[in-house]
Order: C-alpha cells, then sequence, then structure tokens
C-alpha cells in the first residue's frame, strides 16, 4: 500500500472516530441498557484509536524507507564543458607517417638507418618515422610509395635518387614524387635532414 492510501485510510478512521466521539457522549444515563451500550462504543472507540494510530506509525516508517524521487529528475540540463576529451586522450598520437626506403649501394641499408636515427631525433610528436629502412623492390619511387602507404600505413617515402653523378633524395607519395632535395654529396646526414623538414612536405 503506498503512502498516499494509507494516509487516506487513516483519515477515514479518524473520522469515524470524531463521529463516535457525540455518542459516547450522549451515554450517560441511568438506565442498565444504555450503560451498556455506552461501554460497547467505548471500547469500539478504542478499537479505533489503535487502529488509526496503527496506520499513522506504519505510514511514517514506510514513508522514511522510500525512495525520494526529483519532480524534475528527466529534465536535468547537461553542461557543455567545451573540452573535446577525445582530443585529450590521444594527444601526441602522430598525424603524418614517414619511412625511408633502403638506399642503393652495399651501405645502403645503414646509410638509411642512420637518416631514421637523426629524424627521430629532430622531428616533433606528431611526426612519426618508421624504425626501420624499407626494402619495397625496385619499382618507381610512386609504386614503392603505394606498397609502404598499403603495408605499413605511410604517408610519405623517403627515397634516394637514381643518379650515378650526384647525391639526390627525394620524398614521393603513392600519387607523385613531391620534393627533391639538392645535391648532399658534401653534406652530413644532420644537414641532409634538416633540408628534408625544412621542404614543408612534413
Amino acid at each position: 500500500m503506498t503512502s498516499k492510501y494509507r494516509t487516506a485510510t487513516a483519515a477515514v478512521l479518524a473520522s469515524l472516530f470524531l463521529f463516535s466521539c457525540p455518542v459516547m457522549a450522549a451515554g450517560g444515563g441511568g438506565d442498565t441498557t444504555d450503560d451498556d451500550d455506552s461501554k460497547a462504543m467505548t471500547y469500539i472507540t478504542i478499537g479505533v484509536i489503535v487502529v488509526v494510530g496503527g496506520f499513522f506509525l506504519l505510514d511514517v516508517i514506510n514513508s522514511s524507507d522510500e525512495e525520494v524521487v526529483p519532480a524534475d529528475s528527466a529534465a536535468i540540463e547537461i553542461v557543455d564543458t567545451r573540452i573535446n576529451w577525445d582530443d585529450a586522450f590521444t594527444s601526441g598520437t602522430p598525424f603524418i607517417t614517414v619511412a625511408v626506403s633502403v638506399f642503393p649501394g652495399d651501405n645502403g641499408f645503414a646509410t638509411a638507418m642512420e637518416l631514421i636515427n637523426v629524424l627521430n631525433e629532430m622531428t616533433d610528436d606528431n611526426i612519426a618515422v618508421y624504425n626501420d629502412p624499407l626494402d619495397l623492390g625496385a619499382g618507381s619511387a610512386g609504386q614503392r610509395a603505394t606498397i609502404a602507404r598499403e603495408y605499413f600505413g605511410v604517408d610519405y617515402l623517403i627515397f634516394q635518387v637514381e643518379n650515378p653523378e650526384i647525391l639526390l633524395y627525394g620524398i614521393a607519395s603513392p600519387d607523385s614524387i613531391l620534393w627533391t632535395s639538392t645535391d648532399q654529396s658534401e653534406n652530413s646526414m644532420v644537414l641532409t635532414a634538416e633540408e628534408f623538414l625544412r621542404s614543408g612536405i612534413f
């Protein structure tokens, strides 16, 4: 029984009690029958008082255990904190990935590895350089960049231009060759890496 119905029941019983009070008061004559009726009404009234009191006590106990639900709980306002939590938890994730193709020649792998190490020291967190040189076959720079994209998720591929007279490097995407360096024959790998970063490609 809910609190509303318990309260209504108690109110009805209380009304009965109030109506019975005049009857009790009227039973004060000297007749034996009247005395018996008065006693019976007294017992009935006491019973009504006990029942009414019990209902009120039960109502108080149960109402304290009931969960109070705010009237406007369905209309909770959502506050915009203006914080992009996706960006907050993915900070430091590289935006650009770069790989170095194995250079031609006997020392091609070691030279490519040296360039990777220098680039890792010089680039910011938004650029990720693949840790090992990629041996992508003998295709064109664009074909090797396509393989690097499909199999390694690489955005740009650094390669050595095939030129027997001067040392040139380039940056390729699957679509085209984006940039070619000046002659690096006399430059250290640090200067070469700086020229890559000045290219504006990444």
